[in-house]
């Protein structure tokens, strides 16, 4: 019929060659196909982490103003007396002897958030509208008094503990703060 055997070994020879043609470029197309897999995974880590930290910063920041929050609660209730005087009602105020001072955990703030107890209290924070984090503080004395560090009118500071703990809306990320509170009194 018009062809030769010699052409129809061309043609099954030029086969072959697009066969392994089609293979490497099958194998270029996979390999590509997981490096955009790995930095796709890559970028969403990077994300996540970078949420995260958000997250935190927010955290760190709603922090601040329930600090503001529990500094105006002791300026109002202690202004005259110790707070272990002055502050024994309130739910943010844990009167402990100093060597018995609390260290919170995680436990304790669940404990805390769910129903306070005698021995882990605290108060959620009047959080400004907009915030969507939440915060649980509270206050324990030190047992650190300075007569010269309130050196108008013979004052004398007494130093507490203030513990805050913040909650992101989702609930995944929290952050807890310490910080030492002055208050002069006579």
């Amino acid at each position: 019929m018009g062809l030769s055997p010699a052409r129809g070994r061309r043609i099954s020879g030029g086969g072959r060659q697009r066969g392994a043609i089609l293979v490497y470029a099958l194998i270029a197309l996979l390999l590509i196909f997981l490096g955009a897999l790995f930095a796709l995974r890559g970028g969403l880590t990077d994300t996540g982490l970078t949420d995260r930290f958000s997250e935190r910063q927010k955290n760190t920041q709603a922090s601040d103003l329930a600090l503001q929050w529990i500094s105006t609660q002791i300026g109002t209730t202690g202004a005259s007396s110790p707070l272990e005087i002055s502050a024994t009602s309130q739910a943010w105020f844990l009167n402990v002897p100093a060597a018995q001072a609390v260290v919170p955990t995680p436990d304790y703030w669940l404990t805390c958030m769910a129903k306070s107890t005698s021995t882990d209290t605290c108060a959620q924070v009047t959080m400004p509208s907009g915030t969507t984090q939440t915060a649980w503080v509270f206050v324990q004395p030190t047992g650190r008094t300075d007569t010269s560090a309130c050196n108008t009118q013979g004052l004398t500071a007494v130093y507490y503990d203030v513990w805050v703990h913040t909650v992101d809306a989702r609930g995944q990320v929290n952050t807890d703060t310490e910080a030492v509170y002055k208050l002069c009194i006579r």
